[in-house]
């Protein structure tokens, strides 16, 4: 009998998606750690790397036998990760089902109500589901007031009450210090069969800044970002390099360089690291958070590929986006990342909003610009997220939205339309934007 079993909703078609299976969730990772440390026993399941298979869920559920299932899903995997929670329940009933992750955070009104689930965690996991293993796991008496007590002194829960009503316990204190957390438990993943596992996180929490198509600040509330030690974050790495042969890791934080003095003393760091064979490291970051300066050293320490998100090309648009860049910070760090060896990544959305024709063919414009300074070009669909600014222009305004299921929440397709263009016109104008640019794919996420 397992005490706790992990599962990671999958996207519709993991294996064929351009990012299904490319890095093992960390986030499962930690919380299995913790749970680990606090004396459970633990499983856990990427069905990323396997697809949704029944079959399989079923029988991994009646063979651990877990007090509590766990369940990570975001918008675009939330379908699957009810679907999962539907067979938990028919397999294991006195299972308790929780489900977490972005989705769930932001909606948790809406999950805890889901028939299948019992328990929604809102936030941070690893210390939710360790308080939560406390009082479900072992429980053999039948006081239901006893457990009603006890689960509302778990902060960041919500569940449905007897009466009916979804009860939302405190929220629970973002954790200050990341370097409390053990590493994730990576050994529960078949990191062989992902195409990018050496993936890290050099901080985590919320972020100072506002744009309009991102959720972060609605799932950590206090905006604080929280920094780990880099001589940890270096021995992490030395460990993945050394014990694991890992030659490349990718920094999963979407904001590397938020903190310059944290960035500088990693490099420091990282250059240190001897390891048994060449290896590079890769990370994402904001155009206007990096110099000159800055990515030589970067690329000194071994930075190999760095991504930015530019989002737009016309900078009326950018500006209305909440970005708060500008295309000058774009050339600028395009071209200097570039000019030091590295592979860049300029990623764009479509459409924005307040989109024209006329600023989509700037987009058009700048985007083959951006190439000719030397980055490739990616580009998604803009997805109003629960949770975001562009969620509520859709409900006030006349943003319409096309999609009947949070699967197609996947930034592939075109599902919202703009103040200005219909989705006829939207479509007719991808089109264009896609022939002009010379992009290879219709779309990369």
């Amino acid at each position: 009998m397992t005490d706790v079993l992990l599962f990671n909703a999958p996207v519709e078609q993991p294996r064929g998606s351009a990012h299904a299976g490319l890095h093992p969730p960390l986030g499962l990772g930690y919380i299995a750690a913790v749970l680990r440390d606090a004396g459970y026993s633990v499983s856990a399941r990427d069905l990323n790397v396997t697809g949704l298979n029944p079959q399989l869920i079923r029988r991994v559920v009646s063979r651990e036998s877990p007090a509590m299932v766990g369940i990570s899903a975001h918008t675009e995997t939330y379908p699957n990760g009810l679907e999962i929670a539907d067979l938990t329940e028919a397999e294991a009933p006195t299972a308790a089902v929780v489900m977490g992750g972005p989705h769930a955070s932001v909606t948790y009104e809406q999950t805890a109500v889901e028939p299948a689930v019992d328990y929604v965690v809102r936030g941070e996991g690893e210390y939710a589901m360790r308080d939560l293993a406390s009082v479900l796991v072992g429980r053999d008496d039948n006081d239901q007031d006893e457990l009603v007590a006890e689960i509302e002194e778990v902060p960041g829960l919500a569940y449905v009450s007897a009466d009916g009503n979804v009860v939302a316990t405190p929220e629970r204190p973002m954790i200050e210090n990341p370097d409390e957390l053990p590493w994730p438990a990576r050994d529960l993943f078949p990191l062989e069969l992902y195409e990018k596992p050496g993936n890290v996180l050099f901080s985590r929490g919320g972020c100072p800044f506002s744009c309009h198509f991102c959720a972060v600040n609605s799932i950590w509330v206090d905006r604080a970002r929280r920094f780990r030690d880099p001589e940890a974050v270096a021995q992490e790495v030395e460990h993945l390099l050394v014990d694991h042969g890992l030659r490349q890791i990718n920094f999963a934080d979407d904001t590397f360089t938020l903190r310059r003095d944290a960035v500088l003393e990693l490099t420091d760091r990282l250059e240190a690291i001897e390891a048994p064979f060449p290896w590079d490291w890769t990370c994402s970051t904001r155009v206007d958070l990096v110099d000159r300066e800055l990515l030589e050293r970067l690329a000194d320490a071994g930075c190999s590929g760095i991504q930015f998100g530019v989002e737009a090309g016309s900078q009326e648009i950018l500006d209305a986006t909440g970005k708060n860049i500008t295309l000058d910070q774009a050339r600028e760090a395009v071209s200097g990342a570039a000019a030091f060896g590295m592979d860049v990544l300029a990623s764009f959305m479509f459409p924005h909003p307040d989109d024209t024709e006329s600023s989509i063919r700037q987009q058009a414009e700048f985007m083959k610009e951006i190439r000719e300074l030397g980055a490739d070009i990616s580009i998604a669909f803009t997805t109003p997220y629960p949770g975001t600014a562009y969620a509520e222009m859709t409900a006030e305004s006349d943003l319409e939205v096309a999609a009947d299921d949070w699967n197609e929440y996947d930034a592939k397709h075109l599902i919202m339309s703009t103040r200005n263009l219909s989705f006829p016109e939207l479509e007719e104008l991808f089109e264009e934007l896609v022939r002009d640019v010379g992009l290879k794919k219709r779309v990369t996420a």
